[in-house]
């Protein structure tokens, strides 16, 4: 499988929401960082659609229609991991995760699952 750019970034918003999206919660997330239009986000999730990175889960009532929602596949989850290790290789994991954790990007409860998972693998 090989992403775009842009289709990583949908790929990145559908992983962190952890819940499937519509279109427009996509467009929402994606405002804060990119302003999309509504035709390019179509474009983009029909890509994913058939790479297999994503899967249509169901739907939910917009408006005066139904739209489908969207949740990353396995394999979308395992590129995404791959890319990340393979990221990781080349920068300062250590740098990495005194930022996140000084920026306050984990939950408590995520703190303690990664020093379990740290004292498990000393």
């Amino acid at each position: 499988m090989d992403l775009t750019k842009s289709e990583l970034n949908i790929l990145e918003i559908l992983l962190s929401e952890e819940r499937p999206l519509s279109k427009s919660d996509i467009l929402a997330c994606a405002s804060k960082n990119r302003p999309w239009k509504d035709s390019t986000i179509h474009i983009i999730i029909n890509g994913l659609l058939e790479k297999g990175a994503i899967e249509e889960v169901g739907f939910v009532r917009t408006g005066k229609t139904y739209g489908r929602t969207f949740a990353p596949t396995k394999e979308g989850r395992e590129y995404f991991s791959a890319l990340f290790l393979e990221m990781a290789r080349h920068v300062n994991v250590n740098y990495v995760f005194s930022k996140l954790i000084t920026e306050n990007a984990f939950s408590k409860e995520e703190l303690d699952d990664l020093e379990k998972l740290i004292q498990r693998y000393k």
